[in-house]
C-alpha cells in the first residue's frame, strides 16, 4: 500500500451503515470470500476497550462507549484507533470494509482521509425482517431488541441513508447479489 506523507492509500474502502440485523455480516463474508475484502471491526475494538475498563460486554455498553469515544475524539477514534492500525499492518491488502459507521461525521472523516477509495453503502430491510433476523440469533433476548433499537446510536446509524453512495435492500436479495452490486459502485 503506497503512503504519501501522512496519507495512507487503499484501493477500496467500503463503509457499511444500517440497522442491526440488516445483513452486514453476511455480505461482509461474501465480499471477503469473493473479492478479498478484509473487515475492520469497530466492535472488536470497543469490546477490548470495555474489557480494559472492566465494563460489562453488552450492546448497550458498546453503544455508550462508541458515543463517549466520538465526543472525546471528535469522531476520529474510528479512523485513528481502528482503521489506520488495521490497514497499516496489512499493506498488501487492497480491499477493506468497515463493518459499521454510525454517525455522519465518521463518514465525513473517512471521505476526507481516503477520498475516492471510500464508498458508503447503507443496508436496509423492513422492520419485520430485522426483528425476525434478530430473533433467529438470540430468541431469549428478543425483548432487548426494542431497547437496542431505541438507542440514539442505533437511530443515528439508521439515518445514514442520505449520505450513502448506494442503498441496498437485503430483502429478496442474497448476500452474493448485494456483494456484486457493491463492487459495481467502484466501476461506475
Amino acid at each position: 500500500m503506497p503512503k504519501t506523507g501522512n496519507v495512507i492509500t487503499v484501493k477500496r474502502l467500503l463503509l457499511f451503515s444500517g440497522p442491526m440485523a440488516c445483513g452486514k455480516t453476511s455480505i461482509s463474508e461474501v465480499l471477503h470470500a469473493r473479492y478479498g475484502f478484509l473487515s475492520i471491526s469497530s466492535g472488536d475494538y470497543l469490546r477490548a476497550e470495555l474489557t480494559a475498563r472492566n465494563r460489562v460486554l453488552d450492546r448497550h455498553n458498546l453503544q455508550e462507549l462508541g458515543d463517549v469515544l466520538d465526543k472525546e475524539t471528535d469522531f476520529s477514534w474510528l479512523i485513528e484507533s481502528v482503521a489506520i492500525p488495521a490497514i497499516t499492518v496489512r499493506p498488501e491488502v487492497e480491499n477493506w470494509l468497515l463493518d459499521a459507521v454510525r454517525k455522519p461525521r465518521q463518514v465525513e472523516l473517512f471521505r476526507l482521509r481516503f477520498t475516492d477509495a471510500v464508498k458508503h453503502v447503507h443496508i436496509v430491510a423492513s422492520e419485520t425482517v430485522l426483528k425476525q433476523r434478530y430473533a433467529s440469533r438470540n430468541t431469549h433476548h428478543l425483548a432487548q431488541y426494542e431497547t437496542d433499537v431505541s438507542h440514539p446510536n442505533e437511530q443515528c446509524a439508521r439515518s445514514l441513508a442520505s449520505l450513502a453512495d448506494q442503498i441496498l435492500d437485503t430483502e429478496g436479495h442474497t448476500p452474493s447479489d448485494i456483494a456484486d452490486q457493491i463492487i459495481q459502485i467502484w466501476e461506475t
